[in-house]
This record gives structure tokens, sequence and C-alpha cells, in this order.
């Protein structure tokens, strides 16, 4: 009897160590269960294929997801799209796009869904839980997807010809946007309330696909966090020219898009993505990235294009009736100063304050634009290490708070639907990435900051200070309450520290997400003049100068 009960008490605790699997969920590909959260609060469906990726559709929109016989076992979390990591090593496979699904394990669909877009700069980032853990959101009585794509050169060689067209990355995350819109009622979802949001290129992403007809249907509301269609880091310039420099790191010297192509094509995914070439960058401000979503050359044969245009034309005259949340944070520079050199620091000194989606018709006017910016910012003084907050702060309004704040301004003033911006300056103890930065000591909050207070990554395994955790219940509440009904205020929840509104025309009101909420006007409104008044002048408006 004494060794039945131990017998009894091992196998208990054997079951607890075995992974429980889900109820069985049958769509169109075939049968598939996931497994039970550790506390059994979340199904969880990981690695499920929306799409097929290889080396035939290499530089191109994906081929359909695969069918299978039997269950299958959508339990593994580690599937990553070709990126570099650490001691210039390769992870991830070319056949890598596949979605996570988090479902409350007891609340009755249909659920509202959000779907999430990851950052990583177009060229790193996955979507696995090790840093987006559902557990804040989901708690929420949402459905959760979280989605890979196609990164860096695999995902945005643009050649503008049939083979290569451009934006795979971006057909990757629209075939996951019909996928969801498809299955996910079968995991007691709601199709018809679909809210997507991202952070950094997630965001950016869900800005230029905002503007797609073809995404028409496929979501219903939109929160972007620092990230806009708008930014000059969006958008790819002189395609084909950049396409040509990964070739020349292989000694070939060629702007032709078909040799270009053949020549990358021969090669494997992991030495593609090993190919390092030195991007000039000459007398603007331009980021050194070289795989980004591009304007689509009209007219190749097979194509469906994402972007046809430039994403400040299709905002203009492309009204979409979606409601929309806007932000950045507070020193978003922090992330573009975090490497500078003494060197590096003198280069600003030579080269124009400005990025090359800015047109100048001589060489003295552009001079002139360049000197004013650098008035405004360090008046007299030259950049050097003493004055590196100043370039922070220039980096922080051009790259991210004035393309932000323009764009919510054009949504308010032309589209007419609610736009809610937000400022978020909060510093807690999950403002992991201003620190690894090397910014602990600084006030604010960095790029990528506010990651933390909406996933429990495992990344970052410590305890929930008090104040965060309040933090994390305000913030997820409102963003899963605008998932629901479109506000994220509702009268209905007494539980968030604040009324926030929508903005208005010519008057924008903002959250202020700090260790007290509150609502607010415009951030610098000085500088937001100063960039508005200058792109409205010299915008790049010649498409030929983006092919």
């Amino acid at each position: 009897m004494k060794y039945g009960k131990r017998i009894v008490l091992f196998t208990l605790f054997a079951m607890n160590l075995v992974e429980q699997p889900t109820p069985y969920i049958t769509i169109e590909q075939g049968t598939l269960s996931g497994r039970i959260s550790e506390d059994g609060s979340i199904f969880e469906y990981m690695g499920i294929p929306y799409a097929t990726s290889n080396i035939k559709t290499r530089f191109k929109a994906p081929l359909p997801p695969p069918k299978w016989e039997g269950i299958y076992k959508a339990i593994d979390e580690m599937y990553v799209c070709p990126q570099p990591f650490l001691l210039n090593t390769i992870v991830g496979k070319e056949d890598c796009l596949k979605l996570h699904i988090y479902v409350p394990a007891k609340t009755k669909g249909p659920l509202p869904v959000m779907v999430y877009i990851h950052g990583g700069a177009f060229y790193l980032g996955n979507a696995g839980k090790h840093f987006y853990g559902p557990e804040f959101l989901v708690k929420h009585d949402i459905i959760l997807v979280i989605i890979n794509y196609r990164l860096g050169i695999l995902g945005f060689t643009c050649l503008g010809i049939e083979e290569a067209p451009g934006n795979a990355g971006l057909k990757d995350q629209i075939a996951a946007l019909r996928w969801v819109k498809k299955n996910i009622a079968a995991f007691g979802g709601d199709p018809d309330n679909i809210t997507l949001f991202g952070e950094s290129a997630g965001a950016a992403s869900i800005s230029i696909l905002l503007l797609n007809d073809v995404t028409l249907g496929l979501f219903n509301r939109v929160i972007l966090q620092s990230g806009s269609s708008l930014t000059s880091w969006t958008t790819n310039r002189q395609a084909v020219w950049v396409a040509s420099l990964l070739v020349k790191s292989l000694g070939h010297n060629t702007e032709d898009p078909n040799e270009i192509y053949k020549i990358l094509h021969k090669l494997s995914y992991r030495d593609i993505i090993k190919l390092k070439p030195d991007k000039p960058l000459g007398m603007f401000s331009d980021a050194p990235m070289l795989g980004l979503p591009c304007v689509e050359k009209p007219g190749i044969p097979g194509n469906e294009p994402v972007l046809v245009d430039l994403p400040y034309n299709l905002l203009m005259k492309n009204r979409r009736n979606i409601s929309v949340i806007h932000g950045s944070m507070t020193r978003e520079g922090f992330i573009v100063i975090s490497g500078e050199t003494d060197i590096s620091i003198e280069n600003w000194n030579q080269k124009y304050l400005f990025p090359s989606d800015l047109a100048f018709e001589t060489d003295n006017e552009a001079n002139k634009t360049s000197s004013k910016i650098r008035e405004f910012y360090f008046g007299e003084d030259r950049i050097s290490r003493n004055n590196i907050m100043k370039l922070e702060k220039m980096c922080t309004e051009l790259y991210f708070q004035f393309p932000t704040t323009l764009e919510a301004d054009i949504m308010v003033s032309s589209w007419n639907v609610p736009v809610y911006s937000y400022i978020f300056n909060y510093s807690g103890s999950r403002n992991i990435i201003k620190k690894a930065a090397g910014f602990c000591n600084e006030t604010g909050a960095g790029h990528g900051d506010d990651i933390l207070y909406f996933f429990k990554s495992r990344v970052w395994p410590f305890s929930v200070a008090r104040k965060d955790r309040e933090v994390i219940e305000w913030l997820t509440r409102m963003w899963t309450n605008f998932a629901k009904y479109g506000y994220p205020t509702p009268l209905r929840d007494s539980r968030v520290p604040v009324k926030w509104p929508p903005g208005e025309k010519d008057a924008l009101k903002y959250l202020y997400i700090d260790d007290v909420f509150r609502i607010g006007p415009m951030p610098n409104p000085d500088s937001y003049v100063l960039w508005k008044e200058i792109y409205d002048k010299y915008r790049r408006m010649d498409l030929n100068y983006y092919y």
C-alpha cells in the first residue's frame, strides 16, 4: 500500500512535467493541437505554417501553406527567419513562415484578435515567446497572434524584375493576415475584429500595409509604436544600386538587375545573410540599412505590388476608415547614438543633417538648410561628445517624433478617423534596451523600451516591480480596450487612470505615459514646425530615384 501511494504521487508529478495538449483544431490544412501553458490559462499554438518560402520563392511573394495528414503538433516556438547572430553565426531557416496563436483557455469566443508584427530594423527578430510572452495581453480576453516574416536581403531585395519585384517580407505579412482572416474563427477568434499592432520596423510595416488596397478588409484597427511609413529609414532609395553593393562585395561590378538576381539566386541563404557590403552614405544622414521596403515598379508580370507610390502620396490620397493608436518614445535617439565613436561623431559635422528623402536644386540650398538645422539644435557649437545628447534629441525628432506626428496629423485632418496619440516617457526596471545601450542614468524611455510593458519576456525573467506592474496593467488594458471597442478608455472601464481622447484637426491630443498618466499637447512643437517646413518644400518626389 505504501509503495502504491508513492507510485501514484510519482505519476502525478511526471504528468505535470509532460506538456498537456490543447483541444484539436481543424482547418483547411489539416488538424492540429498545441499545448496548455504551465498555469493552465492559455492554449498555445506555436509554429503554424501560414505560407511557404524556399529558394523558388526567394525575393518573391510566398507560396500557399502546406497541408498535412494526421495531427500537426503546434508546439515549437523556435522558428526563426534567417538572420545574423552572435559571433558571425547565422540562425534560422528559409522556410520560416510560421505564426504563434495564444488563446485564453477559460473564455468563450468569438474573441477580439490582436496580430503583432515584430521590429528589428527589417533584418532581425522573430515571433518567439522568449521575447514576446503573451500573458500580459491575453489575460484581458483577446487572442494574440505573432508572426515571422522574411528579413534583410531575403525579405527586402528589390530589383524591379519578375524574379525579384521587392517587398517579399511585406508580402509575407499580407499572407499571414489572410491566413488569420480565414482561420482564426476555428481558434475562437472574431475574423471581423482584428487589430494589427507592431513596434519600430513592425509599426512601419503596418503603416505601409494600411495604405495598400490589397489589405482592405484584413484588419479593423492599427497600433503603431515608434514607426511610420513617413520615416526616412522605412523606404529604400536607389534600390537596384543598393542591391548591386551586395554582389560587389563578391567581386561582381554590375547594376544589371537580372545579373544581380542570377548571382544571388545561386547562393545559399546562409551565404546571402553573411554578405556585408559597405553602403556609402555620402553627404546625407541616411541609415546604413540595406534591406528596406521599396516602391515597386509597375507592370511586373505576376506581381501583386505592396507599395506602388511614395508613402506620403498614398497617405494623402488613400483614405482609410480605420482607427489608430500612434506614438513614440521620448528618447528614441539613444539607438542612433549608442554606437557613436569620436570619429563617427565628427562625421556629423561634415555632412548634411538630413537624409536623402529630401532633394535640393543646388548644393548651396542644401547647405543653407543643413545650417538652419544645425543652428536649431546646436547653436554655434560643433557636434561633439560634449553635446551628444543634443544629437540624440535631433535623431529622436527627425527619425521618429516628426514623422509619427505628421502621419497622425494627416490621418486626423484628411482621413477624419479617430487617432489616439501618445508619448512614452516612463522609465522603470523593464526599460532594458535603454540600459543595454548604456544610458541607464538618463531620464526617459529609449527605442523599444515599451516592449516589456506589453510582453512577459523570458530574456528578462525578474519579478515585476510594483509600479511597473501598475503601468503594465494600464497599458495592456488600454491596448486591448482599443482592440475590443475601438477606443482605449471606454466609460465602462474605470480601471484606467485617465480618459484618453482622440486628436482633433490642428489639435492633436497626447497621452503622456509616465509615473503619472496625463493628457497634453503635441511635444516639441517648434521642431515639428522646422521639419514640416523643410519636408513640405524639399520632399523628394521623383519615383525614378527610388527604383
